[in-house]
């Protein structure tokens, strides 16, 4: 009676005991080998940083993600590598400062609520001067 008593009591605990999600980093390829993507993935999500390439194994975009969704700062790239834009995100939306880059130089920026561009700047001037 007593190991009886003892396995339901243990099953018990087990079955109040929650699981531990596994965290895993992924890769994917494209069909020329080399690396598409590369991340971490919790529960079949993205999650913490990723890295996205073009064909040519350049970076492509990298950054956060939360529950499968953008979020924080992304950077884009485009196929030589250089940068073309960096990009505030929440919940998978623009939200905040989008950076414009032409020959590695600024040369706007616009900011974003939940994906509608509200203002844009096209000098540093006159983005100083909105933001002091």
């Amino acid at each position: 009676m007593k190991k009886i008593y003892y396995i339901i009591s243990v099953l018990f605990l087990l079955c109040l005991t929650p699981v531990q999600a596994q965290k895993t980093y992924l890769k994917i390829y494209y069909d020329n080998g080399k690396i598409s993507s590369e991340g971490w993935i919790n529960l079949n999500k993205k999650t913490d940083y990723w890295f996205f390439y073009h064909k040519n194994g350049n970076k492509k975009e990298e950054g956060h993600y939360f529950n499968d969704k953008k979020t924080k700062w992304w950077i884009v790239y485009d196929v030589n590598g250089k940068i073309q834009r960096k990009i505030e995100f929440n919940n998978n939306l623009e939200n905040g400062l989008s950076i414009f880059y032409n020959d590695g130089k600024i040369y706007k920026a616009a900011r974003y609520n939940a994906g509608v561009k509200i203002k844009e700047w096209t000098s540093i001037a006159s983005y100083k001067k909105d933001n002091p």
